[in-house]
């Protein structure tokens, strides 16, 4: 059976660094700064730097807990 293919993304899948920070509680330049390091998962387009709201998802619901 062939994969399905895959979906297409949306305005409202597709995050900013601002919006990020704001789900986060974070500083957006330590967003940035996390995106620079691969901590998040992050598509640089020319100067900008974009967030796929499920990658996102993801690396918060993927982390176990510390305490």
């Amino acid at each position: 059976p062939a994969a399905a293919p895959p979906e297409r993304l949306t305005a409202a899948d597709v995050m900013t660094g601002r919006e990020v920070a704001a789900l986060l509680h974070a500083p957006v330049s330590t967003v940035e700064d996390w995106a620079r390091r691969n901590i998040l998962p992050s598509v640089k387009i020319g100067r900008r730097r974009l967030y796929i709201r499920q990658n996102i998802e993801g690396v918060l619901t993927s982390r176990t807990p510390t305490h």
